[in-house]
């Protein structure tokens, strides 16, 4: 399908005009949960968030937030003190701990991405059946074209 250049360039300001507000968003709604509804800051919820995708350590945390050890170990520390994350000590490797989101943690994490679809659904409630499947094409189309190749 040929495109000319100025409707690639159009298209390419449209993105990245809309994304970043629409995100800017979704995210303050999410951390505005976080906080007032769990008693955690977003870099908290930042941290229970990775720690379920599996960076399970606190080298692992650091490296992926950008920040050091000592910050990452600090940040773990408070939400072992609220009961959102237990550490482990590895039996094959006594200095390997690892971590692990208690029950409680998957329910705060549950509750608030919920919270977060059910907003979300709220905003999108006036769209006809076909803006919404114009959006959902258009998320997916966006979603391929920026997904990394193997």
């Amino acid at each position: 399908m040929a495109q000319t250049e100025p409707q690639l360039q159009s298209t390419v300001n449209e993105v990245i005009n809309t994304l970043p507000p629409v995100w800017d968003r979704i995210r303050s709604n999410l951390r505005a949960a976080a906080i007032e509804n769990f008693g955690i800051t977003l870099e908290q919820f930042h941290i229970l968030r990775h720690i379920r995708k599996g960076y399970d350590s606190v080298a692992k945390l650091a490296e992926q937030k950008g920040i050091s050890r000592p910050a990452a170990s600090q940040a773990v520390t408070v939400l072992v003190k609220k009961g959102l994350v237990t550490r482990t000590i590895q039996p094959e490797d006594r200095r390997a701990i690892q971590l692990t989101l208690t029950p409680y943690a998957r329910e705060v994490l549950d509750a608030n991405f919920e919270k977060n679809r059910l907003w979300m659904s709220e905003k999108m409630q006036a769209l006809t059946p076909e803006q919404l499947q114009t959006i959902s094409a258009a998320m997916l189309l966006l979603k391929d074209t920026f997904t990394p190749q193997k």
